[in-house]
């Protein structure tokens, strides 16, 4: 097995745990709460990553201003993430947000030249009948 394999899958379990976690908070807490709470991990394990590196940074301003774009996209995209878990059921808010690598795909190849093939082209069509499907 491919160590990238292990590592994406390893992510798809966190982040269904990640799911299921996130609904428990909806129901006891508001959406921004809930980011903020996030956040307080978010930043425990920051801390973590500084002691593993020692403290040390090295100073990139492309690689700082293109982190710092994704994690501004990313609690926004948190935030209505969670305004939605609040009113929907996580089986369906957690499945059809995690549709957003279609928008990757699109950006992918408008701004980085990737080439979508007729297969990879034809999951996103089904993917996006899914979507419609689980829907309610």
């Amino acid at each position: 097995m491919k160590i990238w394999y292990f590592y994406a899958m390893l992510t798809v379990l966190l982040w269904g745990i990640w799911g299921v976690f996130s609904k428990l908070a909806a129901v006891h807490s508001k959406p921004r709460q809930i980011l903020l709470f996030q956040s307080v991990g978010v930043l425990a394990f920051a801390f973590v990553v500084l002691l593993i590196e020692k403290f040390k940074i090295e100073p990139s301003l492309p690689g700082f201003s293109w982190s710092f774009a994704a994690g501004f996209f990313t609690f926004v995209g948190f935030l209505t993430f969670f305004a939605a878990l609040e009113q929907g059921k996580a089986s369906t808010v957690v499945t059809l947000s995690a549709l957003y690598p279609v928008i990757t795909i699109l950006l992918s190849i408008l701004f980085l030249h990737e080439k979508l093939t007729l297969r990879q082209a034809a999951g996103i069509a089904f993917a996006l009948i899914a979507s419609v499907l689980l829907a309610e």
